[in-house]
């Protein structure tokens, strides 16, 4: 779990430092968020989305070092 943590931090600040990391290639195409959302709703979503990873994260790191 310790691993799956640290994993979930490094996205979740990568996500909340460059949330428009996904915005080319085949994510365009294949993501619906990116297609229903507009550019601004989709750069508030990915934050929240970091932020998520990043709470679930130190969750996972304090359970692990019980």
């Amino acid at each position: 779990m310790l691993r799956i943590g640290i994993i979930l931090l490094c996205f979740g600040a990568l996500y909340i430092i460059k949330p428009d990391i996904y915005r080319r290639g085949v994510w365009k195409q294949t993501d619906i968020a990116q297609r229903k959302l507009t550019p601004a709703q989709y750069t508030r979503y990915m934050r929240l989305l970091g932020v998520a990873f990043i709470i679930t994260g130190i969750v996972l790191l304090i359970l692990s070092r019980r």
